[in-house]
């Protein structure tokens, strides 16, 4: 069985990742998937994004990504970490369909429980996830 785990360096996506190294039971190997959201699209494609604002984004990503290593190196399970980037395509969608491609067996994910007005305007991509997914999916509570 191989496991994908949605990453994204929060306390839900550590809590996510520790339950799938717990969990693992009959698992193969674990997939820590990063998605690094298109700085252009969130903000608008005529924005000009100095590139400090880039290059600190990129030290974020390999900072996370740093992270989900040394959490899984200790595992003593098989691993690899992925980053993808959304190029403007929903979260979600990116995270369904790189477990496709990677031929998962189930997608485990945190969630930060938003409510109300700011799970309208931000969304909630373990809820993306759910509604797309054709493996089952694991949604871990903080």
């Amino acid at each position: 069985m191989k496991i994908l785990v949605a990453y994204d360096g929060s306390d839900g996506a550590q809590k996510a990742l520790s339950f799938s190294i717990n969990f693992r039971g009959d698992c193969q190997k674990i997939i820590a998937l990063y998605v690094s959201r298109d700085i252009i699209s969130e903000s608008g494609r005529l924005t000009y994004i100095p590139d400090s604002i880039l290059e600190r984004r990129d030290t974020e990503d390999e900072s996370i990504l740093a992270r989900a290593r040394s959490i899984l190196v200790s595992s003593n399970i098989e691993f690899k970490v992925v980053k993808k980037n959304s190029d403007g395509v929903d979260v979600s969608k990116v995270i369904v369909d790189t477990a496709k491609e990677m031929e998962c067996d189930i997608i485990v994910t945190g969630t930060r429980k938003l409510r109300g007005l700011s799970k309208y305007l931000l969304g909630s991509v373990s809820s993306g996830i759910i509604a797309i997914s054709h493996v089952p999916v694991i949604v871990v509570p903080p």
